[in-house]
C-alpha cells in the first residue's frame, strides 16, 4: 500500500481483503482477524456498505458485493 494511505483507508482495505479471502464474516470475526476493536470494524463496514462495496447478510455477516470483487484488485492497487 502507498505511504499516503490513511489508517482508516488501510483498515478499510484490510476488511475488503479479509472478506475476499475468507468469504462472509461477522464483525467479531473480522475484528479478531485484523486485531482491531469490533466497533472500529463495524464503523468501517457501515461505510463500505454505504459505498456499495459490501452488504450485510443473515446472521449479521458481511460479504463482498459481487461487483466489488471485480474492483477489489484495482482499489487495493491505488
Amino acid at each position: 500500500m502507498p505511504d499516503s494511505d490513511t489508517p482508516a483507508q488501510q483498515q478499510t482495505d484490510a476488511i475488503l481483503e479479509a472478506l475476499d479471502g475468507s468469504g462472509p464474516a461477522t464483525t467479531v470475526e473480522l475484528a479478531t482477524a485484523l486485531d482491531t476493536h469490533p466497533m472500529t470494524v463495524e464503523r468501517h463496514c457501515q461505510t463500505l456498505q454505504r459505498d456499495g462495496c459490501i452488504r450485510r447478510c443473515t446472521g449479521g455477516m458481511y460479504t463482498l458485493v459481487e461487483t466489488s470483487t471485480e474492483r477489489l484488485p484495482t482499489r487495493l492497487a491505488d
